[in-house]
């Protein structure tokens, strides 16, 4: 069994990845339900607004955990009710900040908000966020993933996040320096707002923004300590034998590595086998063979497993345990 799929450092995190249509869904409910088998406590997440993972496992899931069998636990995240809940949030911490904000209706911007580019990659990193602290209930976490493209901009996030918040942080200490500076020649800068006063804070303890801004990446630290351990964290590529889901793999891997999350497995699925020449498909295993040799020239390091088409369409926990058995046990790998 491949070590980067089992727990090493308290739990293990499993981000199954791949473009839409690849089998993306069947093959993480398949590792999970693997996984459970060996008597590894397994929550499977899928993070995918077009929930499919009910449907695999046959099962009417939710956004809370719900027992599929021993070991095994599934849930599917609501995007929107993940988006309203992640701008309450920023809501209440802005009002928390500033205080007198409280006087102002906040809920028409917030509400433009949710329609914004970027809000739903950052729910979803919340979302991930707020599992992972509650990692050590579980021996391993999957999940189930968006396409690639929007997974791609979660996980950089945090690493983009941490950038940005420290270059906040170095504006907000210059603000806090110029107040300083204010107060000693014009003493505190106060003012009244419906008949409230507020003083500005000048120092870092006192300021609330700060604060925030200090939490905030803490919190962001955290995820990226997570998903940049090869200890905790694993990338499984699901691709079909076929150009496209190839140049979308290769371009997820380069990103990855840039950010230092580590990918250690891609699963083939669908591969083609026959016994006979069958003539009216050998372009189709031409190009298959092809893909396939593209593959180990592609990704040095990182371990391939082929997965047969199957005759009929592999739903139920029989056909995910032996699709999962075949993942875990690297059966036609490479």
């Amino acid at each position: 069994m491949y070590e980067f799929l089992t727990p090493k450092k308290d739990f293990r995190v499993i981000f199954v990845i791949g473009k839409g249509g690849v089998g993306k869904t069947t093959t993480s409910a398949s590792l999970a339900t693997a996984l459970a088998e060996k008597g590894y406590k397994t929550l499977i997440v899928s993070l995918d607004p077009a929930h499919n993972l009910g449907d695999v496992f046959m099962e009417k899931l939710s956004d809370t955990p719900k027992q599929l069998g021993e070991n095994l636990y599934a849930s599917e995240l609501d995007m929107e009710k993940l988006i309203k809940s992640y701008l309450k949030h920023l809501e209440d911490n802005l009002k928390n900040m500033y205080r007198y904000l409280t006087v102002i209706n906040l809920e028409k911007y917030f509400e433009v908000l949710s329609y914004s580019p970027g809000i739903e990659e950052y729910a979803t990193l919340e979302a991930i966020r707020n599992i992972l602290l509650k990692g050590k209930e579980w021996d391993v976490i999957v999940f189930d993933t968006p396409p690639t493209g929007l997974t791609l901009r979660v996980l950089a996030l945090p690493k983009i996040s941490l950038i940005w918040t420290e270059k906040l942080m170095e504006i907000r200490r210059k603000i806090l320096e110029r107040r300083r500076m204010i107060a000693k020649i014009k003493g505190d800068q106060k003012f009244v707002l419906e008949g409230q006063e507020f003083t500005l804070p000048k120092d870092e303890e006192e300021d609330p923004v700060m604060k925030e801004l200090k939490a905030y990446k803490e919190e962001i630290e955290f995820v990226e300590k997570v998903i940049t351990d090869p200890d905790k964290t694993s990338v499984v590529a699901i691709m079909n034998p076929e150009m496209l889901p190839l140049y979308e793999t290769k371009r997820a891997y380069e990103s990855l590595k840039k950010f230092k999350v580590p990918f250690n497995l891609i699963v083939v699925n669908k591969v083609i086998t026959v016994e006979r020449e069958i003539p009216e498909i050998k372009v189709k295993l031409e190009a298959q063979r092809k893909v396939l040799e593209e593959i180990e020239k592609e990704f040095p390091g990182v371990k391939v497993i082929k997965v047969p088409m199957f005759p009929e369409e592999p739903r139920g926990i029989e056909w995910l345990r032996k699709i999962g058995g075949l993942i875990l046990e690297g059966g036609g790998d490479t």
